[in-house]
């Protein structure tokens, strides 16, 4: 653990509206991690703890969320993470080059599970070809979902952007769980996990 050592201002644990994000992260030849939607959770924290010889970047829509994750970065001194708060699609299609992500990883996003709300889940066609682009030829994609309709429609269109569906697990790996993750194995609910790579 690297907790109390390195401490630093929480303000440059965010990365603003760099043209290039790996540059701006000084990541070099190392890999680089990109968790989207983070939220309340730590596990990109824990991954970071975990490889320090790769760089790792946290992208949440919520200002408030993001804040107290860069507060947490800080008191670690991790200086391996960075934050990035905002829209990310905007990262994938602006700020990170292409074949420039070892890893993806879209743990429980929003199911929206009515039909006329189906517009606003986050994984669409648009964001399949995004997340494509940017991952290396060698890069893999990590996603988990507690909702069938959205894990059907998550599988539809990953397929037709290029990727190959590797692992399915009825259940999140440890190094992978997260509040909601406990919560909806506490009630019962089915989870669905899913590593993809490219064809």
């Amino acid at each position: 653990m690297v907790r109390d050592q390195f401490q630093f201002d929480p303000i440059e644990v965010a990365v603003g509206e760099s043209p290039s994000l790996p540059e701006a992260m000084a990541c070099g030849d190392r890999p680089l991690h990109v968790e989207i939607g983070f939220g309340k959770d730590i596990r990109v924290l824990r991954m970071a703890e975990r490889e320090p010889g790769a760089c790792f970047l946290g992208v949440e829509i919520s200002r408030k969320k993001s804040v107290k994750f860069g507060h947490k970065v800080a008191r670690l001194g991790l200086r391996n993470i960075r934050n990035y708060w905002g829209d990310a699609r905007k990262v994938l299609a602006e700020m990170l080059p292409e074949d420039s992500v070892t890893s993806f990883t879209v743990l429980f996003p929003d199911p929206w599970p009515k039909r006329k709300h189906h517009k606003h889940r986050w994984i669409h066609e648009d964001t399949a070809l995004l997340l494509r682009r940017a991952l290396k030829p060698d890069g893999h994609l990590i996603v988990a979902t507690d909702h069938d309709g959205y894990r059907d429609h998550i599988r539809k269109v990953l397929g037709l952007a290029g990727f190959v569906e590797t692992m399915t697990l009825d259940d999140v790996p440890e190094a992978d769980r997260t509040l909601f993750s406990e919560r909806f194995r506490k009630i019962g609910e089915s989870i669905t996990y899913m590593r993809w790579d490219l064809a």
